[in-house]
């Protein structure tokens, strides 16, 4: 089984927790999860499959994915037994990395933005907006507006380093996509383009940096939901 069907199981484990879902309870669709968390359809479908089989959902052919049975929080706690752990410290690792290297792309974005940086970057914190209201996974937008300013930076070495550790970047974002504080990331990234239109590179990458510690917080206070530990730093 992939890693990415591992990810997608514990997203949807994860949905059914915090939304409090009971039997017959609708899911997204595999066309709703392949946006929403901006993956390939064989991976949703092969996630999908292994929970039906474990008795936790149920397609029903042309209507959608239901949950199965009602299923309390030990229950579910207990489920997570049979799901690949969380490689914490690889993920820890991923958002320090993320740190180190955004913090730079922002200050530079700023230096040297373009117009049509610009417009992408609004264009992101308007789905970004329609995510936080419907309440829905902010992976895409998210992962746009990053991406963005690494291209906005107009170093081809950033780009390139970016591109090569995104996909890590997109696992993570996948692992805490249901307990992302979605206000938060919107507050930020409306200061960071604030920032970048006022070639601020400074506020740009004090933002950034906040941003990612913000995110590391959220990241731990979910291992401990979880129940998972870790004394990593």
């Amino acid at each position: 089984m992939s890693v990415v069907s591992e990810t997608v199981q514990k997203f949807l484990i994860d949905y059914i927790r915090k939304k409090e879902l009971n039997k017959g309870d609708k899911l997204p669709s595999e066309r709703e999860l392949v946006h929403l968390l901006e993956v390939g359809r064989s991976s949703i479908r092969e996630a999908l499959q292994t929970l039906a089989e474990r008795g936790i959902i149920e397609k029903q052919a042309g209507k959608g994915v239901y949950v199965k049975t009602t299923l309390h929080h030990d229950q579910l706690k207990n489920i997570t037994t049979w799901l690949p752990s969380l490689d914490i410290k690889q993920s820890l690792d991923l958002l320090e990395f993320r740190k180190g290297i955004e913090v730079k792309i922002a200050y530079l974005a700023a230096k040297r933005r373009d117009l049509q940086s610009i417009e992408i970057l609004e264009k992101s914190i308007d789905d970004l907006t329609v995510c936080v209201e419907n309440e829905t996974s902010i992976i895409v937008p998210d992962l746009l507006f990053h991406g963005t300013l690494a291209t906005a930076t107009q170093n081809d070495v950033i780009v390139n380093v970016y591109k090569s550790v995104v996909e890590n970047f997109k696992k993570v974002r996948m692992e805490m996509a249901v307990n992302d504080d979605k206000d938060h990331a919107l507050y930020f990234h409306r200061e960071i383009l604030k920032a970048v239109k006022e070639k601020d590179s400074e506020r740009s990458g004090k933002f950034m940096q906040l941003h990612l510690e913000d995110v590391q917080q959220n990241y731990r206070v979910m291992l401990s939901e979880l129940g998972e530990s870790s004394n990593l730093v």
